[in-house]
């Protein structure tokens, strides 16, 4: 007897690859039933290329861990079948969807219900809604769901009406060509949504300009290895013969394609004729414009949607930034899929399930607002929060709060939305203008700790899970305090683009403290930038810690900061920052010797000592030629923090905004205590005599903004 799950699949699957689309089917029923007609289906099929992610492995599947979707990217298949029974992870879930190539099939089982609970969390009843807009097949009415579904079969369409998929890309690999024969300093950046052959284009100019300049050098850079394994792939398909050192190294013609992470550039400086950036929304825009200052032959290229990152906060800060400094840079978006025809109704569904569209009115409908836009108009604002049976019942408002999340935290993926909806320790606050969304904050309840699992964080045996800035504190700075009262973490926040520079984010942040009660401070961890630095010390909030190692997704180190919110919560954080400060210089000129040197100046202590007299006409005596560094060395430092601090000293008054008159050579030389050689080489001096020559003319700066009394 023929299986009507299995023939309504092969008549999918035929429809599928005519139309160059991928549809999604969901498989209601026992596991017996589910594991059947998936077996049914996989046993006819003649492709080899049958992806899985989750659950046991079926026969003849090439297989990944549910959280391991990732592992898939760069590889084609014909069907991927998900097993979410017992496990979901929707990162891994969109990053093994783009395997999927047109003309393929999705077979989806389901998450299970807990029967044990009366209800389904807020995630299972978004994902159900979500999945029950695939088509649906069922144990329970097998005939009618099938009957239903093949009357509802998706029609024969005239796919290709002449249009050339790769016309778009091959226009790519042109100007990428473009930008190694044509004027220096005129990057390229180029951005596509996932499955238009972004990195593929890479990979395709970097093998034919290998094959047409013999000795050329290509250095390919991205946030992981794993982001530019489809530029090496495709480079050595064009290349054919080829000296393959490993997998991201690649020799040809005395020239070569190597990979070299962010960081290790702006090391290193190593030479090359070109430097291409993939995903380079996910390397913090400083290390971007260091690389520009660096490079005069770039080609930057990023995802606009999916849980690579966001393009779109990229382009607007980074973009407008390159208008002033390169002023001649070239822009070009992949909009034709390659991997599947366009009105894909995977890809559709997939913004759609998971908030990564961008919503319209976020850059349609507001221009006209911002000319009445003030700081009366902010104190007429009111920051609320938004439950999650709200945003289940109107996902309206929950697409514009996760558009503006998209658009300003590269991090942000497909399982921030999840777990917000899952975990009720977090919640949304948000501020409205009418029905448009101006900003919003995901924040997270920490700490209330008892003081037997206190002692074991304090020991390194326990960390546990959803209390980063408690455990930090209580672990890295013996705080017990911080792990015993209530913390509320700051985990993202962002302001709509054209709002933006209004202070709303700001306000935010003093509502938020005003409102909530019951929490005795507020905290946030980030890859620090200068910027963000001074935007949370707007706020109120002291840097208390920095991570000594740099996050292997932005490139940045991690830097903790807290608000006191009550005057118990005051004394200890306040006995914190002295730590943090009394250390903050050690450690600048010692495992943090290489941070950054406005890193370094934007996160300066506040409190410094006051200069003496005789310290003062020392460092006078060394403007004019009379002493060396090493004896006025201290006195400086002195000088610097005093100087940064603002404020009146002991021995004389400040005239101006000091941390203007900082050089970066006074911070790389006397904070962080680099060698001349060093400082030579940073600041393209010709040796040390013109160092410090400079040097002296910096103190002095320093110096006559210091009126004695």
């Amino acid at each position: 007897m023929t299986n009507p799950t299995n023939t309504f699949l092969h008549s999918l699957s035929v429809i599928a690859q005519h139309n160059e689309h991928r549809y999604g089917v969901v498989f209601d029923g026992d596991v017996d039933w589910q594991n059947s007609a998936v077996v049914a289906f996989l046993q006819e099929l003649h492709t080899t290329n049958i992806f899985q992610i989750g659950g046991t492995p079926f026969e003849g599947v090439i297989y990944a861990p549910v959280k391991k979707g990732q592992q898939l990217l760069g590889r084609e298949c014909q069907v991927l079948v998900c097993d979410f029974r017992v496990q979901f992870d929707a990162n891994g879930f969109s990053a093994a969807l783009g395997s999927l190539v047109g003309g393929g099939l999705l077979l989806v089982l389901p998450p299970k219900v807990d029967d044990s609970t009366d209800s389904e969390s807020f995630g299972q009843r978004w994902l159900k809604f979500h999945f029950d807009k695939l088509i649906s097949v069922s144990q329970h009415n097998e005939a009618g769901d099938v009957a239903l579904a093949t009357h509802a079969l998706p029609q024969k369409q005239n796919v290709n009406n002449g249009l050339d998929k790769f016309a778009q890309q091959s226009t790519a690999v042109e100007l990428v060509k473009k930008v190694v024969s044509g004027h220096r300093k005129r990057p390229l950046i180029l951005t596509a949504d996932r499955g238009r052959g972004k990195s593929s284009a890479l990979g395709i100019a970097a093998a034919q300009l290998l094959v047409e300049r013999t000795g050329f050098n290509i250095i390919v850079s991205a946030p992981s290895v794993k982001a530019v394994e489809p530029v090496f792939s495709h480079a050595r398909q064009g290349l054919g013969v080829c000296d393959v050192v490993d997998a991201t190294h690649i020799r040809h013609q005395g020239g070569s394609l190597r990979f070299v992470a962010p960081d290790d550039i702006l090391k290193s400086k190593p030479d090359c004729d070109l430097l291409l950036v993939d995903e380079a929304a996910a390397i913090p825009i400083p290390m971007l414009k260091s690389m520009v200052s660096l490079y005069h032959r770039m080609v930057f290229s990023t995802t606009v949607h999916g849980y690579e990152g966001s393009g779109r906060g990229f382009a607007i800060k980074f973009e407008s930034w390159l208008s002033k400094h390169r002023p001649g840079w070239k822009g070009f978006k992949l909009e034709q899929p390659i991997r599947w025809n366009n009105n894909d109704p995977l890809e559709g569904w997939l913004f759609d399930c998971f908030l990564l569209g961008r919503h319209a009115s976020l850059s349609d409908s507001t221009t006209h607002q911002l000319d009445d836009f003030s700081d009366q108009t902010i104190n007429q604002l009111n920051l609320v929060e938004l439950s999650k049976a709200e945003c289940l019942a109107n996902p309206e408002t929950l697409q514009q709060c996760f558009s503006l999340l998209v658009d300003a935290h590269y991090q942000t993926s497909p399982n921030d939305l999840m777990q917000f909806l899952n975990n009720p320790a977090i919640h949304m606050y948000a501020v409205w203008q009418q029905d448009l969304c101006l900003g919003c904050m995901l924040v997270t309840e920490e700490g209330g700790l008892d003081s037997a699992l206190i002692t074991q964080i304090q020991l390194g045996k326990r960390r546990p899970q959803g209390h980063l800035a408690p455990v930090l504190l209580a672990n890295q700075l013996g705080c017990t305090e911080a792990a015993t009262s209530r913390c509320l973490r700051v985990m993202r926040i962002a302001v709509s683009t054209r709002h933006q520079g209004f202070g709303i984010g700001r306000w935010m942040l003093a509502q938020l403290s005003r409102q909530i009660t019951q929490v005795d401070y507020l905290a946030t961890s980030f890859g620090a930038s200068s910027e963000l630095i001074s935007f949370w010390r707007g706020s109120e909030f002291e840097a208390v810690h920095i991570g000594h190692q740099r996050d292997q997704a932005s490139g940045c180190h991690s830097v903790l900061m807290v608000k006191a919110l009550n005057s118990s919560s005051q004394c200890w954080i306040k006995q914190i920052l002295h730590h943090f400060e009394c250390n903050y210089c050690f450690l600048v000129s010692g495992s943090l010797f290489s941070l950054e040197t406005d890193m370094v100046r934007a996160l300066l202590p506040k409190s410094a000592e006051p200069l003496n007299d005789r310290e003062v006409q020392l460092m006078r005596n060394y403007v004019d030629g009379g002493n060396s560094y090493d004896s006025i060395s201290f006195s400086v430092l002195k000088l610097i923090l005093f100087s940064h601090r603002g404020r009146a000293g002991l021995q004389g008054t400040v005239s101006k905004a000091f941390r203007f008159t900082l050089s970066d050579l006074l911070i790389a030389k006397v904070v962080q205590q680099k060698p001349w050689a060093t400082c030579v080489v940073q600041f393209n001096f010709a040796g040390r005599k013109q160092a410090e020559l400079q040097f002296r003319k910096d103190v002095d700066a320093l110096l006559s903004n210091l009126h004695c009394k």
